[in-house]
């Protein structure tokens, strides 16, 4: 989110690991307006896709025993194990096969400029859909089977891919 790691955001996990206040923290983050909005903003370019019976399994996952310890995470970029964007591109350049990176045109600002590096790296291979934000393969997973099928079929013809 932020380009590079900061020490106030691994203080914050950390936080978020202590009983009563991580609970209480990401309940205040983490309860049904604020899903609304994140979900509308930057996960789904259809409000309609969640639906209230998907929303119910959102939910469930949400209220996990143990989930507030990987979202709080998520939010201060602590699960990223690289600390900056070229460390990403060299672990993706020592990959043996070139990667297929899908996403769609919708994306929010941040991510979608992280991955328009990223499809600028010569040994990547990118399919951008002409909608979708972060969630696209649970709103779009046809589009995106297809993008992954025209991959798997130009890698058995030895060809690449820019969509």
């Amino acid at each position: 989110m932020t380009g590079s790691r900061h020490p106030l955001f691994a203080r914050l996990a950390l936080v978020g690991d202590r009983r009563g206040v991580g609970t209480l923290a990401y309940r205040l983050n983490v309860n049904r307006p604020m899903v609304r909005l994140m979900t509308r903003g930057h996960v789904y370019s259809d409000p309609r896709w969640l639906t209230p019976e998907r929303a119910l399994d959102k939910w469930a996952v949400i209220q996990a025993p143990g989930a507030r310890y990987a979202g709080i995470r998520l939010v201060t970029g602590e699960l990223d194990p690289f600390t900056d964007r070229q460390a990403f591109v060299n672990a993706v350049l020592r990959v043996a096969d070139p990667p297929l990176l899908v996403y769609g045109a919708q994306t929010p600002r941040k991510s979608r400029a992280e991955m328009e590096a990223l499809a600028e790296v010569d040994h990547v291979e990118t399919a951008r859909l002409d909608r979708g934000k972060l969630a696209v393969h649970e709103e779009f997973p046809d589009a995106v089977a297809c993008a992954v099928k025209r991959w798997l079929a130009a890698r058995a013809h030895g060809l690449t891919i820019r969509t």
